[in-house]
């Protein structure tokens, strides 16, 4: 009888202990716009590892593969399933308002990262509501000051037609995302600035700026189809891509027509964004000549400083070093010029 009693009574406790573990567990989903970039699957993969070490949290990826509509209905699945905390990674900037009704009408806090959102939309959930992030602006600059820094190093070489002009393409992404506008815009007005501050012309632009989306393989494609008219390739003395993955994707197509190799006298200067670990061993190899560096690991750190915060029960950066803007609830993360050396 005593032993019946006492595994009915362990039986119960576990019952208990597994009940209570439940109940204190912090739920946090994470929504990334798209698994397949390389930037961004270098946070998660960084994420992850960190939230290991996080007692009582609970956390899952979920991959909106390019598609906001899919991101939505994952959002509400996970506001049903009784998550705790939204962390967003979205795919549109312009849906963030949407989200951030989700969130409210569940009255969840929610923190999106690395794509910019506005900042009336941060403002429209006051306390609830977070961006980590970079400023959207600042590696456009950056990559333009590297760019000259690059050319006015040695005019000569990279004035490959010795036309006294410096001819570029630009690789961008989406017209609506802050980040790709801020890289097209500023890089080109930067280097212009440093250029002409030289006595030098402003850069020449070749054709319309070409939309790849982030991607490498679109990216590769559009640069096949620039280059296949051989009066422009001879022109061409730079090329500015929004990020890493857009910039291979130009430089497998150089490759195709000898370009970036080991022929000094066919070099041409390629950028991006991120210093990605495919971009660095490029940049070690020559074909690239740099990027400028979006620190990955700084970023989900300070995700997971913020989703520790909530789950105490804490504001987003109390108790910590981390600073918001004066005038709304943005952290930014700083960019660092990158050339492997």
């Amino acid at each position: 009888m005593k032993k019946i009693f006492l595994s009915i009574s362990i039986f119960i406790l576990g019952v208990v202990l597994v009940a209570c573990s439940s109940k204190d567990e912090f739920k946090v989903d994470v929504f990334i716009y798209q698994y397949s970039d390389t930037y961004i699957g270098g946070v998660r993969s960084e994420l992850e590892r960190q939230l290991k070490d996080v007692n009582n949290v609970k956390y899952q990826f979920h991959d909106a593969a390019g598609s906001q509509e899919t991101q939505n209905t994952q959002i509400d699945s996970a506001i049903t399933a009784g998550t705790n905390l939204l962390v967003v990674n979205i795919v549109e900037t312009a849906s963030a308002a949407t989200v951030i009704t989700k969130a409210k009408t569940a009255d969840l806090p929610i923190v999106f990262f690395n794509r910019e959102i506005s900042d009336a939309a941060v403002k429209s959930y006051s306390g609830k509501t977070a961006f980590i992030g970079t400023d959207p602006d600042e590696a456009g600059y950056m990559q333009g000051e590297l760019a000259a820094e690059i050319i006015l190093a040695d005019y000569a070489k990279y004035d490959r037609n010795a036309d006294g002009k410096i001819g570029y393409v630009m690789l961008r992404a989406d017209l609506d995302n802050p980040e790709a506008n801020g890289r097209t815009t500023y890089s080109v007005q930067e280097a212009n600035k440093l250029l002409t501050a030289a006595s030098k012309p402003a850069l020449e632009r070749l054709v319309a700026d070409q939309m790849a989306g982030w991607d490498t393989a679109t990216a590769k494609t559009l640069f096949d189809a620039v280059i296949a008219d051989e009066s422009i390739l001879a022109k061409i003395d730079v090329v500015f891509a929004n990020n890493d993955d857009m910039a291979l994707g130009v430089i497998q197509s150089l490759k195709v027509k000898g370009f970036n190799g080991s022929d000094p006298t066919k070099q041409i200067i390629v950028l991006g964004v991120d210093a990605t670990a495919t971009a660095q061993e490029a940049i070690r190899r020559g074909e690239m000549a740099g990027s400028i560096k979006q620190d990955g690991e700084a970023m989900a750190t300070a995700l997971k400083v913020f989703i520790e915060n909530v789950k105490d029960g804490k504001g987003f950066v109390e108790g910590t070093d981390y600073k918001f803007q004066t005038d709304v609830d943005k952290l930014r993360i700083p960019y660092a010029k990158y050339t492997g050396q």
